[in-house]
């Protein structure tokens, strides 16, 4: 238990090292993640001008305090579940492994690829070498990382977003944008709220815009799984009443003259729900069960085939 503790507190280190190392990197934009099966805990955006998509890279950061890295004159000897690497192979999605070195204070990389990864029955293996620093050098190799599509490749990354709502915990978008002040860089908070309501995690969510467009319409394309909505409970405590503004987005108040504030709450629109569907079908084979109640009729259902069937579910 205390070695799991030490581990997680490491691995926090690490992403927030990858996280102030990227800001000073131009060209790419970081995002912590929301653990999940996918094993990434980050992701990086290389900006491109709106309304392209720019690709998206998913991250495992690592820390070489952890117990499970084996360190050799080469590099670090990384490894990993099956279920992760099959993962993004299956959506043919960009993933670097990250090593933090904690005393140095720099971050190691390597891409995971045919070429780099050892696979066993059970497990892979990577060595991410200790030449290969990500800094301002890093950035062209990374922007250059074959991917099949960027739009399903989002998709893969948000799953975690997903299944969060899926099984009933609230995801809430806290915005503030500065109203006359154009500007291309934008970004939100997406918090994760207990059963209770109280917050479990906050992520900051910076993203690339136009300069001269309103946030609030960006914010369809940054989340294309999810149907976005203000957060009414809220906005009425704070005497904002939504229920005349139909299903609008607007701030709960503007200060000053200068700075709106939302809060918006996601749910799953048809693209989320299908794309959790399909993910089901693909990993584990599972499909939606077919409804056909009373619709058969009732001569056929009296045919014995039917009977020997429905008798064997019961």
């Amino acid at each position: 238990m205390r070695w799991r503790l030490l581990n997680d507190m490491a691995e926090r280190i690490g992403v927030y090292a990858a996280s102030r190392i990227s800001a000073r990197l131009p060209g790419l934009i970081f995002r912590g993640q929301r653990g999940g099966d996918t094993g990434l805990n980050a992701h990086l955006e290389v900006v491109e001008a709106y309304p392209k998509m720019g690709k998206v890279v998913g991250l495992q950061i690592r820390s070489d305090e952890e117990g499970e890295l084996e360190r050799t004159a080469r590099g670090y000897v990384c490894r990993g579940e099956m279920a992760h690497v099959a993962y993004w192979l299956q959506h043919s999605l960009p993933v670097l492994v990250m090593v933090h070195e904690r005393r140095n204070d720099r971050i190691l990389w390597e891409v995971v690829s045919p070429e780099t990864i050892e696979v066993s029955a059970e497990s892979w293996e990577l060595l991410v070498p200790h030449d290969q620093v990500y800094g301002p050098d890093a950035v062209g190799a990374i922007a250059e990382l074959p991917c099949y599509s960027p739009y399903l490749a989002r998709l893969a990354l948000d799953r975690p977003w997903m299944e969060l709502i899926e099984g009933g915990c609230g995801v809430l978008l806290e915005m503030d944008e500065w109203i006359n002040r154009p500007s291309a860089q934008g970004s939100l908070r997406v918090c994760v709220l207990k059963e209770g309501g109280e917050r479990d995690a906050v992520f900051e969510w910076p993203f690339q815009t136009h300069a001269d467009m309103p946030h609030v319409f960006r914010l369809p394309s940054l989340f294309p799984w999810a149907h976005i909505e203000v957060d009414r409970a809220f906005y009425r405590e704070r005497g904002a009443a939504s229920d005349d503004r139909g299903g609008s987005l607007f701030p709960w108040t503007v200060e000053a003259g200068e700075i709106a504030r939302f809060q918006l709450r996601l749910s799953l629109n048809d693209l989320g729900r299908s794309f959790l569907m399909t993910q089901r079908f693909l990993r584990r084979g599972e499909f939606p069960e077919v409804e056909t109640g009373g619709d058969l009729g009732e001569d056929y259902r009296r045919g014995i085939k039917f009977q020997i069937y429905d008798r064997g579910r019961n």
